[in-house]
């Protein structure tokens, strides 16, 4: 049996630490001054490791620099070995620790630096953004488009293997409501991107008139083809 490790979140005054040469790989922080700005969960929710960094480490090791076919490689592994509730999700201080003390190799080796605040979003973004954090993006993505009751992530596969996708869905407001992702990813997976780009902005436009939390899912692809029929 996998041993299972319990999971902190760094604090607010742990962010301060993080600078320029740290993003941009040119230097490291101190452990000891890290430990200081670190904490434990409330619940006190565990990851596996043991299975994560053995993932991250494969993927580092067989992909190119700034490969975006990282991302599919590594998402379900990242949702399965984080035992961890939407709610505890929602915590950005997790995700800030697990990419600045945990696994800032991969965030350096998937994310080219381009400006501080570009490579900062990266390392220190989550919260109410889908997008941002690079690990916090896999998590949720692969929260919302795995199948829970078998373990299947297919879905989650057809996400990552479509960057137009990702870019155009998982940026949108309505990208934490679950049957919605499912409805647009399942109806726009094998379309090309000039119609995921237009489909996307009309779906969203169009949601503006409609109480998203009342849409079904099959509600919700209704909506979707009809404006793929349309965009086409």
């Amino acid at each position: 049996m996998t041993a299972q490790n319990t999971l902190h979140r760094l604090t607010e005054d742990g962010r301060r630490l993080v600078g320029d040469p740290f993003l941009r790989g040119d230097a490291e922080i101190d452990p000891d001054d890290l430990a200081e700005h670190v904490e434990p969960i409330s619940g006190e929710p565990t990851g596996d490791f043991e299975t994560l960094d053995d993932a991250v480490n494969r993927v580092v090791s067989t992909h190119s620099q700034y490969d975006t076919a990282m991302d599919g490689a590594l998402a379900a592994d990242v949702h399965r070995s984080l035992d961890v509730s939407r709610r505890v999700a929602g915590d950005p201080g997790l995700w800030h620790w697990l990419a600045v003390v945990r696994y800032s190799h991969f965030v350096r080796h998937r994310w080219q630096y381009r400006s501080e605040a570009a490579m900062r979003e990266k390392f220190l973004g989550a919260g109410s953004d889908l997008y941002s954090n690079a690990l916090h993006r896999l998590w949720w993505i692969a929260e919302l488009t795995h199948d829970d009751s078998t373990g299947d992530y297919s879905l989650t596969e057809s996400v990552f293997a479509n960057q137009t996708i990702v870019n155009k869905v998982f940026d949108r407001w309505f990208a934490r409501y679950e049957p919605a992702v499912v409805a647009v990813v399942r109806t726009l997976s094998d379309e090309p991107s000039r119609v995921i780009d237009e489909a996307t902005n009309q779906f969203n436009h169009a949601l503006t008139s409609v109480q998203l939390e009342g849409l079904s899912e099959s509600e919700a692809e209704e909506m979707i083809q009809e404006i793929v029929d349309d965009v086409r």
